[in-house]
């Protein structure tokens, strides 16, 4: 009988935590809303999210209803280029990051520059070296291996609540992307 009692306590609490990611998650907002929503879910819910401190982000505007947000661990260290110095934009360089959990998730969002607060991130994490490429000392790009699992979310981008998620060893667009149920305008 007591056995019972501690699956319904291990039950509740699991279903708990799940509410719990998506009481935190926004409905209206930008890509970085929909960044911060892939996240959360992640966090709560994939065991992927234990087997890696650093996560690459990548988003994709799938279409004029719906984007796409991918998450992938990062095993290696990453590659400097001379483009990407504090201040620049290069669209293949992260100017985002959040930690959370004692992890770090790093995206490119076209609208910020590579600040020094980004590096210190990447830096605590073990993501960069003192390389020095050309005499410049840069930040690195991502490098991940081809078998490594991701998690493909897609989002409504006019109700961010409203997704679906595909783990999965084949990039974004590779693959018959799940269908939505958006009802958004199509403007």
């Amino acid at each position: 009988m007591k056995a019972h009692y501690y699956i319904l306590i291990i039950l509740v609490f699991l279903g708990g935590s799940r509410l719990s990611s998506k009481n935190i998650m926004v409905a209206k907002g930008d890509q970085n809303d929909a960044v911060q929503n892939a996240i959360s879910d992640y966090l709560h819910t994939e065991n992927l999210s234990k087997k890696d401190g650093v996560f690459s982000i990548s988003i994709v505007n799938i279409d004029n209803k719906t984007i796409g947000i991918t998450i992938l661990g990062l095993s290696r260290k990453l590659l400097p280029t001379t483009k990407d110095k504090i201040g620049t934009n290069n669209p293949g360089f992260p100017t985002r990051h959040l930690e959370r959990d004692v992890k770090l998730f790093y995206w490119h969002d076209s609208m910020y520059a590579i600040t020094s607060e980004l590096i210190a991130a990447l830096s605590k994490y073990h993501c960069i070296d003192s390389l020095n490429v050309n005499g410049f000392k840069g930040i690195p790009g991502a490098v991940a291996g081809d078998s490594k699992k991701a998690v493909d979310y897609y989002f409504c981008k006019c109700n961010l609540k409203e997704y679906k998620k595909v783990a999965t060893t084949v990039a974004m667009g590779y693959y018959k992307p799940p269908k939505l149920k958006c009802s958004c305008n199509s403007n």
